[in-house]
């Protein structure tokens, strides 16, 4: 396999990669968004999404 043809499949890998992850990318902000609201962001991911908190409430504590 000559040098040039690995450069052309590399090349086109990375197209296809970019591509698809540019697509990805824009069906996920246009359907569920990419970022908390602010009200959930401040409290923090965990306690928004999960429902539990990022520390255990003993080492909170002290």
């Amino acid at each position: 396999m000559s040098f040039g043809a690995q450069v052309l499949g590399t090349l086109g890998g990375i197209v296809v990669a970019t591509l698809g992850g540019t697509l990805v990318y824009g069906a996920i902000r246009l359907t569920v968004g990419l970022r908390l609201d602010q009200e959930d962001e401040y409290n923090g991911a965990d306690l928004s999404i999960h429902k539990i908190s990022a520390t255990p409430e003993r080492e909170s504590l002290g």
